[in-house]
């Protein structure tokens, strides 16, 4: 059905993610951040189970009601030691990647 063999889609708590440390490459968050209540907790999260190197892109976009602009997400980002590389978009829709040290 998908054209990935190594994507699958799960439901989890974004507070305590049930994966194993450093065991993915990539995460993407599209328009998730805002509806997250412990950004802080669920970026650290995120960072535990990037491998080293590893990347999370982040999109938010207008008009959804959780919209965060994008200091609100480079910061906290940053809280969680990863690293801004790349941005993408305008006010109404963007994109930061981050990478994991």
């Amino acid at each position: 059905m998908y054209p990935f063999e190594n994507v699958e889609f799960m439901v989890g708590d974004a507070h305590a993610l049930p994966f194993s440390d450093q065991s993915f490459d990539h995460a993407f968050l599209v328009a998730v951040l805002g509806e997250v209540t412990d950004r802080d907790k669920a970026l650290d999260e995120l960072y535990r189970v990037l491998r080293p190197g590893g990347i999370l892109s982040i999109t938010e976009m207008l008009p959804d009601p959780d919209y965060s602009l994008k200091g609100t997400t480079i910061a906290p980002g940053r809280r969680a030691r990863f690293e801004p590389y790349e941005e993408y978009g305008n006010f109404f829709i963007y994109t930061v990647n981050f990478k994991r040290g």
